[in-house]
């Protein structure tokens, strides 16, 4: 899922101080499937089944637990045609209803599939009705389009979402080196390469590893316009087989392993020090992917993140360490305090 960035050595940057941000006020936002299913039908074709529907009760339960460790104060639900539009408004219904009005229910919608064709996941009659009910019972002006492949063709979709979000349109899973242009308004930034590289911190904060990376990106996008939230990572890539936790060649939910304690804090702390008020809108974090690698039998199986969420238990399986770490910054921030 993950699209690994180049990790260029850059000059070391100075680190210079941003004026205050008005952390109570930031994004603190997750990404995860409106269903709780993992993405199959609607994403990597349009052959596989359906995905049962989550429960009133599992969307409360997910929506209560999420709100009491980390309180977020946005969701992208991440829709892609997986379900029928009765069963997929009952669902948005469900996560506006049992979230407070503090937290935004903003839809995002996968345009293109992910197989080799691409074609487009909705049709023209398919998107307005999307759009109709999304406008009048969940957000009437804010939408996304999720998307971790950089620069794709959303094709004639995008423009029919622009033209009835025309100051609400982001992007979700932007990669680092992809421009971010008209019609989109803001993103959240896909961060991993730049918080996995570094086996210790120690080594994370060295001349040509990942914290100067991430100072490289948030300097680029300091001079565009356009809102951007950075990514706050759970699950890292697999280092066992690295000397100092460089990159291994590969991203294998078998085998990734949990983001080193305390990265997550040094780096969120890093993007506050650099990122420009105007331009930064916060953090977000990608709950999908905690599902994907979690679910496998090596790690957490029947127990996955998603699984405890619909069950109402706070998780606890293999990265929980680096999920808590997380959930304790945007507590920090709601709470108006530097993580």
């Amino acid at each position: 899922m993950k699209i690994l960035r180049s990790l260029c050595l850059f000059a070391a940057l100075p680190l210079t101080l941003a004026p205050a941000h008005d952390l109570p006020k930031l994004e603190r936002s997750f990404w995860l499937n409106a269903s709780l299913a993992v993405p199959k039908l609607g994403y990597w074709g349009t052959n596989f089944p359906p995905p049962a529907s989550p429960t009133t009760a599992e969307i409360t339960n997910a929506a209560r637990t999420l709100i009491q460790q980390a309180n977020p104060n946005r969701l992208y639900l991440i829709h892609h045609h997986e379900l029928p539009f009765a069963k997929t408004a009952r669902i948005f219904r469900d996560w506006r209803t049992a979230c407070p009005a503090t937290v935004e229910i903003i839809p995002a919608l996968v345009l293109r599939l992910y197989d080799k064709p691409a074609e487009p996941v909705f049709s023209a009659p398919e998107l307005d009705a999307l759009i109709t009910f999304f406008k009048t019972e969940v957000h009437p002006t804010k939408i996304a389009v999720y998307d971790v492949l950089p620069k794709r063709d959303q094709g004639q979709a995008l423009a029919t979402l622009a033209k009835n979000y025309p100051q609400g349109l982001l992007r979700i899973g932007l990669q680092p080196d992809e421009p971010l242009e008209a019609p989109y308004v803001g993103a959240v930034e896909d961060t991993w390469s730049g918080f996995c590289h570094g086996l210790t911190n120690e080594d994370w904060q060295e001349h040509g590893f990942g914290r100067e990376t991430l100072r490289k990106w948030v300097s680029l996008r300091n001079e565009q316009a356009q809102r951007i939230a950075y990514d706050l990572i759970v699950v890292a890539w697999d280092y066992a087989n690295t000397k100092r936790g460089e990159y291994p060649g590969y991203d294998d939910a078998h085998k990734n392993l949990p983001l080193p304690a305390e990265r997550n804090r040094l780096a969120a702390r890093e993007i506050l020090a650099l990122a420009k008020p105007g331009t930064f809108a916060g953090f977000s974090a990608d709950l999908l992917i905690i599902e994907l690698n979690s679910e496998t039998a090596v790690h957490d199986g029947e127990e996955s993140f998603y699984t405890t969420l619909k069950a109402g238990k706070p998780y606890d399986g293999f990265y929980a360490n680096p999920w808590r770490e997380l959930c304790d910054i945007f507590q920090a921030l709601s709470a108006g305090r530097t993580p």
